[in-house]
């Protein structure tokens, strides 16, 4: 058996064992993707319902063998996600009954059986973009897609995971029987790549996942959503754009790191008020701004500024109230430009981080995308000096995803710790 050339559809292996979150993964990226979710493990619980249905001892192999090759197993795409029915009936509202997720394992090691579930997960996929999910799509269903991802985590977190599902399910018995069989065993395909989802949430692992797929040169739409732009926010962008382009010959440098969904900080160093609407430009929806309070006292612009999604701050110690939208903001899984230096530099050199951006970050465990601006202090100087019309470019490193592990430490100085973290990365980053 052949894996389709990717000419003809592209395919994202997800592999892990039982509750390592693989499922909600999957789902998830294939909804941010547009691309069709196939769940394999759906095919072998269905199998094993209707072997159970007949009667039929699961440890009897050829008894079991000849029922799956006498079924009528049809895999489908409906809604974007995949469907199995068996000899006409649709098994899903028993998929995850007691019985069977007790002899699944013992079903889907069979060769036989496994031979009929890959060709009928192949034949489902052929000419869709599918993310699929399973424990050996990348070593043996899809071998041959660049695509790979190993999710995993702790087995006290499965295990937690697997009850608050209302499901009881032996993690370490499972993990045995999926690792140990002669046929298709449970591994980390060679090239996949492995991410420990024991302290992540479901939007930072996916954009880990978004993040990597650009790196191996999947094209991510990013299309415009107009609809969430108010006129306001779409002319600024637009001119921001223009002005950038005609007069800083602006660039950015990277942008395919960018996330462009879900929760996300950007991080950057501050050197002039061309700062926010450049930045602004370097993602492809609306993010949030904070700016001075003192600048909504001047009329034209306490008018405008709102309209721009900017969050007035008190630039006068540290703002709660404006820390306190920020999160808001973040936690309901938008876009924030953030500062970590808190004011433009004087000189054109990196200040040192504040503790503010390492509050966020523990409050929300949003990713963080640091980018440094280069030119803009040239262009229009702190304190004075004029506008000078010289070549502003942003680089975009790589997103850093943090988890709760990063935030449990109780010494004084952790947001502070994070917010230099942050800077470290944007130090790091040069024109190319």
């Amino acid at each position: 058996m052949h894996f389709i050339p990717q000419s003809s559809h592209r395919v994202v292996a997800i592999d892990g064992p039982a509750a390592s979150g693989k499922s909600s993964v999957a789902r998830k990226l294939a909804q941010r993707l547009g691309f069709a979710y196939v769940n394999s493990g759906a095919i072998y619980r269905a199998i094993t319902w209707y072997i159970l249905q007949k009667g039929i001892d699961t440890r009897d192999v050829r008894h079991v063998t000849q029922a799956t090759e006498s079924a009528h197993i049809a895999c489908s795409l409906q809604n974007n996600e995949s469907r199995i029915f068996i000899d006409d009936v649709d098994p899903t509202d028993y998929l995850r009954d007691d019985r069977v997720n007790d002899s699944v394992s013992q079903v889907s090691r069979l060769a036989r059986v496994r031979e009929i579930a890959v060709q009928k997960m192949r034949d489902c996929v052929r000419n869709h973009d599918v993310v699929v999910e399973g424990r050996d799509i990348g070593s043996i269903v899809f071998p041959e897609t660049p695509y790979k991802f190993y999710i995993d985590a702790s087995p006290d977190v499965r295990l937690r995971r697997r009850a608050a599902q209302g499901e009881r399910d032996e993690i370490k018995m499972r993990d045995h029987a999926d690792s140990s069989r002669p046929v298709s065993p449970l591994v980390i395909a060679q090239d996949a790549h492995v991410i420990d989802t024991s302290h992540l949430t479901l939007e930072g692992v996916v954009n880990q996942i978004i993040a990597r797929l650009k790196q191996n040169g999947l094209h991510v739409s990013t299309c415009f959503n107009v609809s969430t732009m108010n006129v306001y926010y779409w002319l600024g962008y637009h001119l921001s754009r223009l002005i950038g382009r005609l007069f800083f010959s602006f660039q950015v440098i990277h942008r395919e790191r960018m996330i462009q969904n879900g929760p996300v900080i950007l991080a950057m160093n501050h050197q002039s008020y061309l700062d926010p609407p450049l930045a602004g430009t370097t993602c492809d929806r609306p993010i949030y701004f904070l700016a001075r309070k003192t600048l909504m006292d001047i009329p034209l612009l306490g008018w405008l500024l709102p309209k721009l999604n900017v969050i007035p701050v008190n630039q006068e110690g540290i703002d709660r109230s404006a820390l306190k939208a920020l999160i808001r903001v973040l936690k309901s899984g938008n876009a924030a430009l953030v500062f970590p230096e808190g004011a433009r530099t004087l000189d054109g050199n990196l200040q040192p981080a504040q503790r503010g951006l390492g509050l966020v970050i523990a409050k929300t465990l949003a990713p963080v995308v640091p980018m440094r601006i280069f030119g803009a202090h040239e262009a229009l100087p702190r304190g004075g000096g004029g506008l000078h019309f010289v070549p502003i470019t942003i680089v975009i490193g790589e997103p850093i995803f943090f988890t709760t592990a990063d935030v449990k430490s109780t010494a004084k100085d952790i947001y502070q710790r994070l917010s230099q973290r942050v800077m470290d990365e944007i130090a790091a980053l040069r024109l190319e």
